[in-house]
């Protein structure tokens, strides 16, 4: 295969970094069993990473903006 044709990996992380304005950004990438909505579990992630983020920079007295993004790479 050329790396032109090379098809994405397909993996699961998370990534944090800061954004411009000084908040967070909170990147989580995983893959699904295929009996579950992936919607729904997308929006379940995405609500458990931002209040655990909150809650962790509260506790350093710390409030910024945080983002997350949910990104499905596969199921299985």
């Amino acid at each position: 295969m050329t790396p032109s044709t090379t098809p994405p990996r397909e993996v699961a992380g998370i990534r944090c970094e800061r954004t411009p304005d000084g908040g967070c950004h909170v990147e989580v990438r995983c893959i699904l069993h295929t009996d579950r909505r992936v919607v729904d579990i997308a929006r379940q992630v995405r609500n458990e990473v931002k209040g655990a983020v909150t809650a962790c920079l509260a506790q350093h007295r710390t409030v910024v903006p945080v983002l997350v993004t949910v990104t499905v790479t596969r199921t299985v």
